[in-house]
Formats: structure tokens, sequence, C-alpha cells
């Protein structure tokens, strides 16, 4: 932790110059880093856990993340009101649409993703709603982020096979997907944590079959959550 008064009254400079944010970059002694506050999203709370819960689990589980597996990134500085971690890059979704990046780094930059997950779930650890947006990169190294999601279940089968799914309709969903993307992200997956997991998700489509074939009778409306779904479906599950 970084107890520097100096270091503490730059966060809270940059949270009076950015009242309203939740999330706040700020560059201190030429290293930049990102506060997160105690703050909505801004987005509907039905069914979902209070702003507290959410704020404080987060610290919780990022920690834990981090000290199993470095992919969260180390709190540097925290009260009760935000959290301050350094940062570590642009997500994914920056790198794939970056014309300066390479297809054959950019198909790195999905394995190390799909690795990354891999090493998680090896760890004993899932996310809850993984998406290329939460992983950062930077240097050959993956962050990932938003632990704000508690496990809403005991069943760690179920929980692995709902992240895997999710990373892969998160991909899915992106107007530059292609095969090679997917079988790139997997393959990063696979090789940390084995297939088993590709094998429930599997399984996990076939038994909510209607709701994959649905998705494929509405293609025609061209709905973006409901095409990257049966695209989802046709892939792992057809």
């Amino acid at each position: 932790m970084i107890t520097d008064e100096a270091f503490r009254q730059a966060v809270k400079a940059a949270i009076a110059e950015h009242k309203k944010d939740r999330n706040i970059a700020f560059t201190w002694e030429g290293q930049t880093y990102w506060i997160k506050r105690r703050l909505s999203n801004g987005r509907n709370q039905f069914a979902k856990s209070s702003v507290n819960v959410q704020f404080y689990t987060e610290i919780a589980r990022s920690s834990i993340a981090h000290t199993l597996t470095g992919l969260s990134p180390e709190i540097v500085y925290l009260d009760a009101d935000c959290m301050v971690t350094r940062a570590a890059g642009e997500n994914i979704n920056h790198w794939m649409r970056r014309r300066d990046v390479s297809e054959e780094e950019k198909l790195e930059i999905l394995i190390r993703t799909g690795q990354a997950l891999g090493e998680l779930h090896q760890a004993g650890m899932t996310h809850g709603r993984p998406a290329l947006r939460d992983f950062l990169y930077e240097d050959g190294r993956v962050t990932l982020l938003d632990w704000e999601n508690m496990p809403r279940w005991d069943n760690k089968k179920k929980l692995m096979t709902m992240d895997y799914l999710l990373l892969l309709l998160s991909l899915f969903r992106e107007p530059y997907s292609e095969i090679d993307y997917i079988k790139a992200l997997e393959k990063g997956y696979t090789g940390a944590n084995g297939g088993e997991t590709r094998k429930w998700a599997r399984a996990f489509l076939k038994k909510h079959a209607l709701i994959g074939h649905l998705a494929k009778a509405l293609d025609v409306f061209h709905m973006k959550d409901v095409e990257a779904f049966s695209r989802l479906y046709r892939y792992l599950a057809d």
C-alpha cells in the first residue's frame, strides 16, 4: 500500500475534479493510476447487490485473485470511499481494433486472455462476468478487472462453465470476431485448465437447446445479443 500523504492528496484532488465519475485516471510521479469509487455505475440495480456490497466484494475478491494468481491489479491505496490500482494497459477490444497490431499479435493476445481465465479457474476462483472489456493487456501481461460479482452458486463446475460461455459470448458480440480468434481464446484457456470446461459448456447448451433454437430463429431481426448467442450456440452445440 502507498501511504505517502502526497499520494493521498493527489487521489482526493482527482476525485474533486471528477465528482460524478466512478472510474478516474490520474498520474502521480510519472505513473498512471485508476481510482474506483464507491458509487453506482448508473445501470439498473434490479436484482443486483447494493453499491456498498459491490464495492466491498470487489475489494475482497480482487485482493484474493491478486494473491493467488497476480491476475488482478494490486490495490495500492484504499479508504472507505475508493480503491486505487496501477494502470495495466488497454482492454482487449482496444487491441483487437488497432490496425497497427498484426494478426499474429492479436491471436497471441487472445491466447493470453483465454489463458488468464484458465489460470484463474486452475487456482480455484471464478470471475462471474468475464468480458473482453474486463481484460487489460500490456507488454505480454493480462490483468482482469471488475470483481464485484458475487458467485451465484456453490457449484464450482457450473461457475466455471458460465465464465467460459460468457467470455466466448463477449467475443461473438464483436464485429471483428472470426473463427481463428475464437479458437485462439479457447486454445489459451484449455492450455491452462484443460478441456473439461468446454465439454461442460457444450453439455449446458445442449441441455438448454430450446433457447439456442429460439436465438437462431430470431437471427433475422439482427439483435446484437441474440445474434451473438446464436453464433455461440452454433459453434459449441450444433
